[in-house]
């Protein structure tokens, strides 16, 4: 994944508003067993026909929805995203499952997800934009949004410890060098460690950890 560091950094919704027609096929170019990957979301997914609840955050055009009505065809999703023109190829691209869809335009990091509303919450290649107090945060807000015996699904993209912190030192000169507001949201790369992430999953509560899918730098997890 490139930071794109020649340009002055792009606002995230601004970006993937001007790359939403292209966003799949990039996808496909970057993510290794890019099939595989978004339907190996699903695979902590149980199989059932009850109406169960599930958050999809930073949801984009849906790559990874397909596999979860494959395993939970009467799921109720919400979908959260910045991007209204990601959104819109998602209602295109599932125009049969509206009446169970959620589909909801703005930020999951503004955005409140409530308590204890769902069965799942699933984010996928969206959480390594942000850095570590943002992201525990985040990880607080999916806690408490859990079932009793929910799980969270994180499909993204690590790096070592070392990659970490020059890929957060690289951050703040951007964000320096072009004096943008650090209240705002920019289309940044600052993947962590795996190390760094199971330490903030301990400090958010979330007892259970996995590793379900790796491939190179692509790996999905599971935390109850």
């Amino acid at each position: 994944m490139s930071n794109e560091t020649s340009n002055k950094p792009e606002e995230m919704a601004s970006f993937f508003n001007k790359r939403a027609n292209g966003y799949e096929e990039h996808m496909k170019e970057t993510v290794e067993s890019f099939d595989k990957y978004y339907i190996s979301v699903s695979n902590s997914i149980d199989n059932t026909q009850d109406v169960i609840e599930i958050l999809d955050i930073g949801c984009g055009t849906g790559l990874e929805i397909e596999g979860i009505l494959k395993k939970a065809p009467n799921a109720r999703i919400t979908c959260i995203d910045m991007s209204e023109g990601m959104l819109d190829l998602l209602k295109e691209k599932y125009k049969g499952y509206m009446n169970q869809l959620n589909i909801i335009t703005g930020s999951y990091v503004e955005l409140p997800f409530g308590e204890e509303n769902y069965d799942y919450v699933v984010s996928v290649m969206t959480m390594h934009h942000w850095k570590y107090n943002e992201k525990k945060e985040i990880y607080i807000k999916i806690k408490n949004a859990l079932k009793n015996g929910g799980k969270y699904i994180e499909g993204d993209y690590y790096v070592a410890l070392e990659r970490e912190r020059e890929l957060l030192d690289e951050y703040h000169k951007e964000i320096n060098k072009y004096k943008l507001s650090r209240e705002n949201f920019y289309h940044l790369d600052i993947p962590f460690a795996i190390e760094t992430q199971k330490r903030l999953f301990n400090e958010v509560g979330f007892n259970q950890f996995e590793i379900v899918w790796k491939i190179e730098e692509q790996i999905i997890c599971v935390m109850e």
